[in-house]
């Protein structure tokens, strides 16, 4: 019976052993499909292919939800294609993720001073210049 309840918590131990490691090799993976998506994002960006460039950044953001740059770069996508109102709320993630990130701060007071926001366009430029 002891020798059972062993074996066990061995099998136990190993299966939690292998279940970490998966995560752990996923993580990296999944680590090199983002990159991979923001390199293709970025070519095609210089290419001038917005909409494509976008996928590939909906992509990476997807993969990697806490980078504060694939959601700085597809914002900056957006507001390319003339669509600054879905550029607002990944500019507002990215100063979420990196609130010293002034680029972010100065694009989302461009939007909000588009949007007549004068107040909160403000607020945005006096922290980027402070």
């Amino acid at each position: 019976m002891a020798v059972s309840l062993s074996v066990s918590r061995i099998l136990s131990s190993v299966s939690l052993f292998l279940i970490t490691l998966d995560i752990q090799i996923n993580g990296l993976l999944g680590s090199q499909d983002v990159d991979q998506h923001l390199e293709m994002g970025k070519k095609l960006l210089a290419a001038g292919q917005l909409a494509d460039a976008l996928s590939h950044y909906h992509a990476a953001v997807d993969g990697d939800p806490s980078n504060y740059l694939t959601y700085f770069k597809r914002a900056t996508v957006y507001l390319a294609l003339g669509k600054s109102k879905s550029a607002l709320p990944d500019l507002t993630k990215v100063l979420e993720l990196k609130p010293d990130f002034s680029a972010a701060r100065l694009q989302r007071g461009n939007v909000l001073l588009k949007q007549g926001k004068l107040v909160e366009a403000e607020a945005d430029y006096r922290a980027v210049v402070s």
